[in-house]
């Protein structure tokens, strides 16, 4: 190990941020692995870090650490005889095994190797390109985070060498150059990016269709469509040049970073079929159309039944469709409400199951289906309350500082307060509590005037209160082109749109799809793209805990995996020679009992190493 520094340029002086590193070696190469980021080190500090880095390595040289004295026995007369010394036997190099192993089986099981091993052949220098996908792909399945994490930490804390071999063990700049390539071929990823006409992505698409039908069963014959977004952790004003990141609506309630849109299509149970990564600024109402007629383009018409959520799609989308001959399910507007009028007042209720009702009507060619909730409507009322309490909350406390003590936990303050700050408090408030600011009425003191009792005053506005509680009748309008379907089909197909709200979620939350820390396009399309495989391992981890292991989540069968850990039982021998047992423990009971039921068969342990002393394992 040794000290390494890195010059930076700023506000016109040179800074020196130091590392410790270590070097590593893989095959003939050998990399550099920041071991420590110590920042900027002033004269003390560095003399301490150097001084203890010379007291570890004795000889002064930059080598790996010896941690034990090398002690040598006679040599033993029958040379296929090994005596171990018993003394000094040990336990070492803990590291992540179960996960990583999980991972792989899923790799397997969706026959990935049979797709890129034709598209990322080695390097001429001898990188495994294959075995860096698989490594970057699990772990954003594993534990997900960014590349330079990956880089200094998870892969030296993972039995990668044993599961992946050891060309997935390779420098940060080999991570990036990876990325680089899952998307394009080389003579594509050379061309600028509107001239490109081919990506690995969409011969993926294919591939994956072809998986979910033969392992799963699952058709395309109804297909889910929505859009997210995620934002970016970059300075934006070094995203000029870039044609994907832009300010636009964050789903996030991030509107100040900059972002990307994703569109996603899904089957019926979850599985992926395609996705698209669209500019920041993108309108919803814009995007589908020409995303369905790109992917009709590219891999004929799929879907009989679009299934959509409110808002997304436009009146001229939706007439688009009619024409193309689509069929479309889709939450509608509560404006259309007024268009129906007696239509829906006049049709009766059905009831679909315990609290829920639905009722018909039609117009402009197309069925809306009225659905009333009663969860539904309790959600909505205690909402309404939650945040008419946060308002009130910041009034009482307003009122504690004027002098009008109203409430118990608020004591009168002698800190003046000012016409601004109240206002200010005030805007606070109602950003926060949205429509349900309507419902309090507030009177604050005129230009000049001092904030007083008298001046600043607020009441409950009841009369709003009662009209907002009555139209609390959990109700949602669907609306679809289809004519042979009752409405409680209707309703429960609507129902599955639920799934792909479960998709965002888990793509964002679970697999690190947010935030993005490239800044180069082709690099977020990377990151998205090994996300997006990912969550094709996570969906079908999913569907076989569905059918073999129900009530568990994909991320608590991970978590117990994770439980699995690799040792090195390192043994030495009389003869100086060091015998290296990597052994991953016994599965407890609970953890064997779930592979078990997933089918799932642990391999033999790893072969032993041998080497000439404790530094090589």
């Amino acid at each position: 190990m040794f000290l390494r520094a890195t010059k930076r340029k700023k506000d016109g002086k040179i800074h020196h941020y130091w590392s410790v590193v270590e070097n590593v070696r893989v095959g003939k190469r050998v990399f550099q692995r920041r071991a420590l980021y110590l920042g900027e080190l002033n004269d003390s500090q560095y003399g301490k870090w150097q001084r203890a880095i010379e007291a570890v390595d004795d000889n002064g040289r930059v080598n790996q650490l010896k941690l034990f004295p090398e002690e040598r026995a006679p040599e033993s007369d029958d040379k296929n005889i090994v005596r171990i010394r018993m003394d000094r036997l040990c336990v070492r190099n803990m590291r992540n095994w179960g996960e990583l192993w999980l991972g792989l089986q899923l790799w397997d099981m969706l026959g990935l190797d049979d797709f890129w091993t034709r598209r990322l052949s080695p390097s001429r220098k001898g990188t495994d390109w294959l075995a860096l996908l698989k490594a970057i792909v699990t772990y954003r399945l594993t534990s997900p985070g960014s590349e330079l994490q990956m880089h200094e930490r998870w892969l030296k804390d993972s039995a990668v060498e044993e599961l992946f071999g050891p060309g997935a063990l390779t420098g940060k700049s080999t991570l990036y150059s990876c990325l680089d390539r899952v998307l394009y071929p080389l003579e594509e990823w050379k061309k600028p990016r509107k001239e490109r006409t081919f990506s690995f992505k969409e011969d993926l698409f294919y591939f994956l269709r072809d998986r979910w039908t033969g392992l799963f069963g699952s058709t395309c014959d109804v297909v889910l469509f929505d859009l997210t977004s995620t934002y970016f952790e970059v300075d934006g004003t070094k995203a000029l040049d870039s044609d994907l990141q832009r300010y636009g609506y964050s789903r996030d309630k991030r509107g100040d970073c900059l972002q990307v849109v994703i569109a996603l299509v899904l089957t019926p149970d979850g599985f992926p079929l395609s996705y698209e990564v669209l500019p920041g600024n993108t309108n919803d109402r814009n995007t589908q159309m020409p995303f369905i007629e790109k992917l009709e383009k590219k891999y004929g018409k799929i879907g009989n039944l679009w299934l959509m959520d409110r808002g997304v799609p436009s009146e001229e989308t939706l007439k688009a469709m009619r024409e193309g001959g689509y069929r479309y399910l889709v939450g509608a507007p509560r404006g259309h409400l007024k268009i129906l009028g007696k239509k829906l007042e006049d049709a009766p209720w059905e009831t679909v199951q315990e609290g829920i009702e639905v009722k018909t009507a039609e117009a402009e060619g197309d069925t809306f289906v009225l659905t009333r909730s009663n969860a539904r409507s309790l959600k909505e009322t205690s909402m309404r309350v939650k945040k008419i309490r946060g308002v009130m909350k910041t009034l009482f406390s307003l009122d504690a500082r004027i002098g009008r003590k109203k409430w118990r936990d608020a004591e009168p303050s002698k800190r003046e307060l000012t016409r601004d700050e109240l206002i200010r408090r005030l805007a606070v408030a109602e950003s926060k509590a949205g429509r349900a600011w309507k419902m309090i009425s507030v009177s604050i003191p005129d230009e000049g005037e001092d904030v007083t009792p008298e001046t600043f005053t607020w009441h409950l506005d009841w009369t709003k209160i009662r009209e907002a509680r009555r139209n609390d009748e959990g109700t949602y309008l669907l609306r679809t082109n289809l004519t042979d379907c009752d409405p409680k089909t209707l309703w429960k197909k609507y129902m599955i749109q639920g799934e792909i709200e479960y998709a965002f979620r888990e793509m964002k939350q679970d697999l690190g799809l947010r935030p993005v820390y490239h800044q180069l396009d082709d690099r977020i399309e990377a990151h998205i793209f090994t996300s997006f495989m990912a969550f094709c391992l996570l969906t079908t981890l999913r569907a076989m805990a569905r059918g073999h292991a129900p009530g568990l989540t994909p991320r608590q069968i991970i978590a117990n995996l994770k439980t699995i850990k690799m040792v090195d039982v390192v043994m030495p021998t009389t003869d100086g020679r060091v015998v290296t047992l990597p052994r991953y423990v016994e599965p407890k009971t609970d953890v064997a009992l779930l592979l078990d039921r997933l089918g799932l068969t642990l391999p033999g342990q790893p072969p032993p190493k041998i080497s000439g002393d404790l530094t090589v394992t």
